[in-house]
Order: C-alpha cells, then structure tokens, then sequence
C-alpha cells in the first residue's frame, strides 16, 4: 500500500514537471529531455560557440564597486564574441548572459544556494564564475537583434548595480 502510494506521489511529481516545462517562458527555451545537459540549453538571443570562431574579443573588468566596464556593449546579430572578463578585485564575481527573466532566475538560485550554505556557482553555457584576480572567458554567437543584460548575481552585487547591457543590432 505505502510503495503504491510513493509511486503515485513520484508519478504524479513527474507529470507536475513535464507540465511546467511544457508551460515555461521561450526565452530560454530548455530542453529537458532524458539525456539533455546544460550545454544542450537553447536561448532566444544566441547559442555558445567556440572560442576559434570568434570574430572579436571584448574585455570586460569585473570591479569590487560592483560595476562592469565597460557596462554597455554593441554586437551585431550573426556575431560570435569572446567575453574575456576579468576580475580586477578580491571578490568572487560572476558574468551572466540573459533577459530580464534569465537574470531574475539565476538571481534566485544564487540567492538560494547562498541560505543552504553552498556557495560555488557552476558554470552553465551563459553564466560564469571568476575569481579574484582571475580571468575568464565565454564565447558566444548572437542569432537575434535586441537587448539582453549582463549581470554579477553574487549575494547583493545584482541587486547594487552589477549589470550592463548588450545591444545586438542588425
């Protein structure tokens, strides 16, 4: 009776998240198919690419006043750039590539790993960790016009202004 019953609940709980990922936002549509890994992840605004192919190398300075520079970047759809971020403070920092929704989310996960005590962010396709001193890069190919935001989502350095904007234009 009781293996029914956590079998029904386990059923139950996977038909609830094949619904609301079939619900979900198409900005960063995700496919979460068996055998599907973050690398697989699609975004409205471009996909990641390999560093060779890049068609330019944009620096970007990760600062402890909690601040990019340069904070407002132009690309042109089609474009592949390297980001190569560098962190020029003793704070860990993150670079995180997405619309208002992808920064939003990411936000809260940040937030939630920070009150469960873990406190290393992973890496995905769009987002990633640079630590004091370091540099890091993210190669990325832009499929669409429009804007999407850069951010830093350590506890409290989105919320003080760590962000920028990218234009991709025609």
């Amino acid at each position: 009776m009781l293996r029914s019953a956590l079998g029904r609940t386990a059923l139950f709980a996977l038909l609830a998240g094949l619904l609301v990922g079939a619900c979900g936002d198409s900005t960063a549509e995700t496919t979460q198919a068996e055998g599907t890994d973050m690398a697989e992840m699609m975004f409205s605004f471009g996909e990641p690419a390999e560093a060779a192919s890049a068609d330019r190398v944009i620096e970007i300075a990760a600062n402890d006043d909690f601040s990019f520079a340069p904070d407002e970047i132009t690309v042109s759809a089609g474009e592949v750039i390297t980001f190569r971020v560098v962190n020029e403070g003793a704070l860990l920092h993150d670079f995180t590539l997405g619309d208002e929704a992808i920064q939003e989310e990411h936000e809260a996960e940040m937030a939630e790993m920070a009150e469960s005590g873990e406190m290393m962010m992973h890496d995905e396709p769009n987002a990633m960790s640079i630590d004091p001193g370091q540099t890091n890069e993210m190669t990325w190919h832009f499929t669409e016009t429009g804007s999407i935001l850069i951010g830093c989502h350590q506890v409290g350095h989105y919320a003080s202004g760590m962000k920028g904007t990218i234009t991709i234009q025609s």
